[in-house]
């Protein structure tokens, strides 16, 4: 079936986050939150409908299929041989990462994250009473790589308690290959710290980078790592949330859920989120998460390609994976402090300054480019007119 992008409703009119209108306007472009404007797959809709028609919402178990599914996405996509046991769920992804920090950590420890970061992680961090310790990334060349001096001086210098990765990384687009994971891995596991893995934005990737899950890396990984992501970003099923974690360390896995017990997360289960997961990682939505990567693909390249023609002082940086860019505006001479309100403001189009991400993001924006090309085509035309 071939599926049309270039299609979609009006999502000023239906509650969504990114399209919000501030007060009196409403010609503003969302460009900012991490999701698309993409009708989703036909299967998601058939497997939810039976469910609304029953119109039963009692508490459930997850059904095999569920289990066996996801089972089968790691084993056909990364060669990853998950294990049932391995799977617990927390509603959300940010709440989970939180909520294995503070297992696997004391209050007053330090948690170590690459830089620039994303900000919700941060205040996950810092919420739960433990340590921000930053690792800055390197920007060479257009892509941003990892200090591993610095990497392994603060881990021996600060004894941080968790390595929080977050892969692929946010907001800078870099897919981590095998042997800079295996480094981390084995800096993490010669100072006795855990790594919680947080890849929510592993299922789109450009080109040959390839995802490869923390747990798939190592055995030495599987024994220090916890792995958290979800579906929702790559099937855009946002407004259906459902955390997944792994854990493969067996004695880890018993204190994780043990831990889990007060919460009852079992009676937080969401029967539509069940469904849409058990139908995508089934194979019944492969087709659409193929066009979808190919047309953002098509997206990114259309943009940066403009931004060079059109002579913009702004450089787009080229993504590995999701549908994020991070845009250098260092040359553009807007004051890093106001960038967001000047695309705001001047061009109508609502991202993120990059100051939100770390002082590592002063002079960059956060621009999400998961619209239709006639989107794409309107923000270029606003952008070219603020430096007009």
């Amino acid at each position: 079936m071939k599926y049309n992008f270039d299609e979609t409703g009006d999502h000023r009119q239906d509650g969504s986050i990114r399209w919000e209108q501030p007060k009196g306007r409403d010609d503003i472009i969302g460009m900012g939150t991490a999701d698309m404007d993409f009708t989703c797959a036909p299967c998601i809709r058939k497997v939810l409908q039976p469910i609304c028609e029953e119109n039963t919402y009692n508490y459930r178990f997850k059904p095999e299929s569920y289990f066996q599914s996801v089972i089968r996405w790691f084993r056909e996509n990364y060669q990853l041989d998950v294990k049932k046991d391995w799977m617990s769920n927390v509603p959300g992804t940010i709440g989970a990462v939180r909520l294995v920090m503070e297992k696997f950590s004391e209050k007053g420890d330090y948690v170590l994250m690459h830089t620039p970061y994303f900000t919700p992680l941060r205040s996950a961090i810092e919420a739960s009473g433990r340590k921000f310790l930053g690792n800055a990334m390197k920007l060479q060349g257009g892509r941003y790589e990892i200090d591993f001096d610095d990497f392994e001086k603060k881990i021996k210098e600060y004894k941080p308690s968790i390595f929080l990765l977050v892969n692929p990384q946010n907001p800078t687009g870099r897919v981590f290959t095998q042997d800079e994971l295996k480094i981390m891995v084995d800096i993490c596991a010669a100072n006795q710290v855990r790594i919680i893995s947080d890849e929510v934005h592993f299922l789109i990737t450009y080109e040959d980078y390839k995802h490869i899950p923390i747990l798939a890396v190592s055995e030495k990984a599987r024994e220090i790592a916890i792995q958290v992501f979800s579906f929702s970003k790559g099937f855009n099923i946002m407004s259906l949330p459902h955390g997944i974690v792994f854990i493969a360390n067996e004695k880890m896995q018993k204190e994780w859920m043990d831990y889990l017990i007060p919460y009852s997360f079992a009676y937080a289960s969401n029967s539509y989120a069940i469904a849409a997961v058990t139908a995508v990682t089934g194979g019944e939505a492969d087709d659409w998460l193929e066009q979808v990567t190919v047309y953002l693909t098509a997206n990114r390249d259309y943009f940066i390609e403009e931004v060079k023609r059109r002579k913009l002082p702004i450089t787009p940086l080229k993504p590995e994976a999701s549908f994020l860019f991070w845009i250098d505006c260092r040359e553009s001479g807007i004051d890093p402090e106001k960038v967001d309100e000047v695309f705001m403001e001047q061009a109508g189009i609502q991202l993120n300054n990059g100051l939100e991400h770390g002082e590592e993001g002063r002079g960059f924006v956060r621009m999400n480019f998961a619209v239709t090309r006639a989107t794409l085509d309107a923000a270029l035309d606003r952008i070219e007119k603020i430096f007009l």
